[in-house]
């Protein structure tokens, strides 16, 4: 056998440009408060490090469990920088990537590479991993660290604005679904049809499945139908599901233990089912259910930068119809209000672009 000799790309010094002192960031002082926009000390480069000048970021609930207290964050950790949907251009740093291109800011900050989920292309379940937002300074701000290693270019063709829910919100449905064996003809069944489901739906149909919705929400199942759900009801008309066929495949979006009950009716033999929402709260789970159904159980959490790379290439051929509802940047908390509320349709962006400094 011939062996290839590795490629390497060579590392290359970005040239500085006038870059501000200071910058505006979106800050949580401590769970439960407002946001707050101040001004702070525009973040210096390291090693292997870009500097990012954001032009959009979507808000995701992540964020909002962070703001609201529901994550179990240490004190010491605020004033925290929320944001991990972020899209915008290298002006500065030290890797491959030249100035100018743009590349996007994830959940994922970085991971130690080293580990076994790592090696094996499962980097999400690093136990050394740091979150964008939470670990790590996110993307409501001016401007952002990336680690070179974990940059992502984002294709010429997806506009900053749409491209930012990819990351986060498209991303995880995208590798919630890689997770099961897909046929076309089967029948997946989305439980909560709010950014995440709508994109599942738009893949689920893509990959040839069949796509059921339970959503309570009367607006978002008639949304459901438009992207191409067979069928949309909430959840006290489940057994209607029943009658269309059942789940082959289950993906719960839905951050309430109660979906379970749906999911464990409605499975057929052999079914698939993915838990995304997060879910503090046990779910009766009965092991002789699981044993006569054969059924597979698993969780997903966001996406790699395999998988990332590989849904960005799918989104520039497939043009999303999921909504997004823009606002700029120095709205942040008002943005922030109105996805607490449920009141957005699709998915909240922030545009940077709209009074940038």
């Amino acid at each position: 056998m011939t062996e290839t000799p590795e490629t390497t790309i060579p590392e290359t010094t970005i040239p500085e440009t006038p870059i501000p002192e200071t910058m505006r960031a979106a800050l949580c002082d401590a769970p439960g408060q407002r946001l707050r926009l101040a001004h702070v000390p525009t973040p210096a480069c390291g090693k292997g490090q870009y500097l990012v000048r954001l032009e959009a970021c979507g808000l995701c609930h992540s964020d909002l469990h962070v703001q609201q207290g529901d994550e179990p964050v240490p004190a010491d950790a605020f004033p925290l920088i929320l944001g991990h949907e972020g899209v915008g251009r290298i002006v500065a740093g030290d890797g491959p990537l030249p100035a100018g291109t743009r590349i996007g800011l994830p959940w994922l900050y970085q991971t130690c590479l080293e580990c076994d989920p790592c090696l094996r292309g499962r980097e999400t379940y690093c136990p050394e991993q740091m979150a964008r937002g939470l670990d790590a300074p996110g993307a409501l701000a001016d401007y952002a660290l990336c680690e070179a290693r974990f940059a992502t270019p984002i294709p010429d063709a997806l506009d900053p604005v749409t491209a930012g829910p990819l990351l986060c919100a498209g991303l995880t449905a995208w590798s919630a679904l890689a997770r099961c064996d897909t046929r076309p003809g089967q029948r997946l069944l989305v439980i909560g049809a709010g950014g995440l489901g709508q994109y599942a739906i738009e893949i689920g149909r893509a990959r040839g499945l069949r796509v059921a919705v339970i959503e309570p929400d009367e607006t978002r199942r008639a949304e459901a139908l438009g992207l191409g759900a067979e069928i949309a009801v909430p959840p006290a008309a489940a057994q209607e599901l029943r009658d269309w066929g059942g789940a082959d495949i289950t993906l719960n979006f839905a951050p309430t233990a109660t979906a379970w009950d749906l999911v464990a009716a409605l499975a057929n033999p052999l079914s698939q089912i993915v838990a995304v929402a997060l879910v503090h709260d046990p779910v009766p789970l009965s092991m002789m259910w699981l044993i006569d159904g054969g059924h597979r159980v698993m969780g997903s959490s966001v996406g790699t930068r395999a998988e990332l790379r590989d849904f960005l290439g799918f989104a520039t051929h497939h043009r999303f119809r999921v909504d997004h509802h823009v606002m700029p940047f120095d709205r942040v908390s008002e943005a922030l209000d109105i996805l607490a509320q449920g009141k957005q349709r699709g998915r909240i962006v922030l545009d940077f672009r709209k009074g940038m400094p």
